[in-house]
Parts: structure tokens; sequence; C-alpha cells
């Protein structure tokens, strides 16, 4: 089963066609640059678990977002070469991640660093591997690339800097479970998503 096939679980309308996805090769570079960004922006499966890191990496540190950027950052560039070997796999291997990252940050009170670090490196190599499934290697136009790059890494930053905001803002032992509690919801709903897809209910 293939990214588009869970097109009806998007939680947000898809722009233009509903074949947005298969990378238009005539399409000018703004559109090139939005359809890389809107796969992550799109599918469930893939923002989830992007959102749960973001969750772990700041209640790991306050700064955790930008302490494991290098881990991140090396896990897409290595996803690049490794999605031409990708098959339907990598799609329940993304949202099982997803499930790992997210429980990690629900279950642990103070999540350690290499941990953190890992997990970076992980879904940043899955984001890519995923979102260039089924293309070889430097196929398609370096703005799809730089797509994919912007919305995986402003997803992760997004619940990075919304959990870190909220933590400073509220000095309080609750919100910090809050936070912890957000991240065992989208492990929840990441098992959903894959129970569908394994079962072959997408």
């Amino acid at each position: 089963m293939k990214l588009r096939d869970l097109l009806p679980l998007a939680v947000v309308a898809v722009p233009t066609s509903a074949a947005a996805h298969s990378f238009e090769s005539g399409a000018d570079l703004y559109a090139q640059f939005v359809e890389g960004a809107s796969i992550v922006a799109i599918y469930p499966a893939v923002f989830l678990p992007l959102l749960s890191l973001g969750f772990l990496l700041s209640l790991w540190h306050p700064e955790g977002m930008v302490r494991a950027w290098p881990a991140f950052l090396i896990g897409q560039l290595a996803g690049i070469p490794l999605a031409t070997l990708v098959g339907e796999w990598i799609l329940p291997a993304m949202m099982a991640a997803g499930i790992v990252v997210a429980a990690l940050a629900a279950l642990l009170p103070q999540p350690m660093r290499i941990l953190c670090l890992g997990s970076a490196a992980l879904l940043g190599a899955l984001a890519f591997m995923l979102g260039l499934e089924g293309h070889r290697f430097l196929e398609l136009p370096i703005l799809i690339h730089l797509g994919i790059f912007f919305g995986v890494n402003a997803a992760v930053a997004l619940a990075a800097g919304i959990s870190r905001l909220a933590m400073e803002r509220v000095d309080a032992p609750w919100m910090r479970i809050t936070v912890r509690v957000a991240a065992s919801w989208i492990a929840a709903m990441l098992m959903l998503i894959l129970a569908f897809t394994l079962r072959g209910g997408v």
C-alpha cells in the first residue's frame, strides 16, 4: 500500500487535483515546492510521527529541536538515496516508528539524549524515503526535495515550539503531563491508522 492510498484519511483538503502527489513534471517552480511540502501536510501517517518527534524533543530539552537537528538532517540526507530501495513496507514502517517515538514521549518522564537523537535520525530518514518512494535517486526536481525538506522540518519545529512555549509559559508539572498525554493520543491515532492499513481497510 502506497502513501497515496491513505488519501481518505487526510485531515486537510488535498490541494488542486487528486493526483497532486504524482509529482507533475510540468509544474512550475512554486508548484513543485508546494507538491513536496504537501506530502507532509496532507497525510496523517506522515505528519503525526513528526509531531510526536517534536513533542519528544521538547520534553527532553527546551532546545531539543536545535540540539537534535544535526542528527535529523543526517537522517533526511540518508533517506534520499535510500528511497530507491523502499517498497510498500515503508508506509507501515513510518507509522510504527511514529508509534514508538510517541510512546517514548508519553511514557518517559525525562527522555534520554540517545533516544532523542536516534529518533530524529530515524524519522528523518523514513520521512524522505516515504516521500520519494517509487522514484530514482535525484529523479525529481530539486524544488520537490526542498519542499519535502521544508514540510518535514516545519512539522517537527511546530510541535516542538508549541510544546516548549506551553511548558515555559505554564511552569507546572501538569503542563508537562499534558504534552505527554498529547503524545499518547498521537500514538493511539497512529495505531488505528496502522491497523486499517495492514488489514487493507484504506
